[in-house]
């Protein structure tokens, strides 16, 4: 844990922010939209939203969730991508050793956190936020002395050729896709900064995690899932990497 006291609590006030943008980010390139210079506003109505309405957590909570204008709720995914990424700068606290790969495992875990959304609520997983894990990934490879950044490219290459094997692989035998190339560009940035012989194990808790996921559907009588039914594989990589990292 780093001792710069001043950098986690500026990072702690950071994470609801870097939420906050990272729910325009998801939203907006899914709808293909602005994501700079289009102001924030409110999608019912149109009203622009002021600065006091747009207080990390705080202003959601104060509003009930709703615009001040015509009182139509905001979407619930907003506020707890604000949530997520205050968490990610504590479990970044708590893995960092050292200020600056303090800062660079909260820079991964909040694209991690606007990848897992982007796959839940949109089934796309953005080249921009998966660009941004793999540098990333790279930078935590360099700040790890037992590995450095040779072995966080061939752990980004190796886990990229894996997926893309199953990904072919799956093709071939089902006639139909099973795995995203956004999968396979994820797991090049995971395998960056977690290590070749880690990402087993982040795919292992990634299928564990879906298995549950479906299972819960299954006890709440939708039956069993349809052959073709769509998984945000996506996010449940990002789950296995974040019990990997903790593990």
């Amino acid at each position: 844990m780093p001792a710069d006291w001043p950098l986690v609590v500026f990072l702690l006030l950071l994470g609801p922010a870097i939420g906050s943008f990272l729910g325009v980010l998801v939203d907006r390139l899914a709808a293909g939209g602005d994501v700079i210079l289009r102001p924030s506003h409110c999608a019912a109505c149109g009203t622009r939203l002021q600065w006091r309405d747009m207080v990390p957590i705080v202003s959601a909570l104060w509003l009930g969730g709703r615009c001040r204008s015509c009182g139509t709720a905001f979407p619930g995914h907003l506020l707890r991508i604000e949530v997520a990424g205050l968490l990610a700068v504590a479990l970044a606290v708590s893995q960092g050793q050292g200020g600056g790969q303090t800062v660079v495992m909260a820079g991964f875990l909040w694209c991690l956190v606007g990848l897992f959304y982007a796959d839940l609520l949109y089934f796309r997983l953005p080249d921009l936020l998966t660009g941004a894990l793999f540098l990333l990934g790279l930078g935590l490879a360099a700040f790890d002395p037992a590995r450095g950044i040779v072995d966080g490219l061939l752990s980004a290459v190796i886990a990229s050729g894996a997926f893309l094997a199953i990904r072919w692989g799956y093709r071939a035998w089902r006639g139909r896709e099973g795995l995203g190339l956004g999968d396979v560009k994820q797991i090049a940035g995971i395998g960056a900064a977690v290590g070749w012989a880690e990402v087993p194990w982040v795919a292992l808790f990634a299928a564990a995690l879906a298995l549950v996921v479906v299972g819960i559907d299954m006890l709440r009588g939708r039956g069993l899932p349809a052959g073709d039914m769509r998984l945000p594989f996506g996010s449940f990589l990002v789950g296995g990497t974040v019990l990997t990292l903790i593990v």
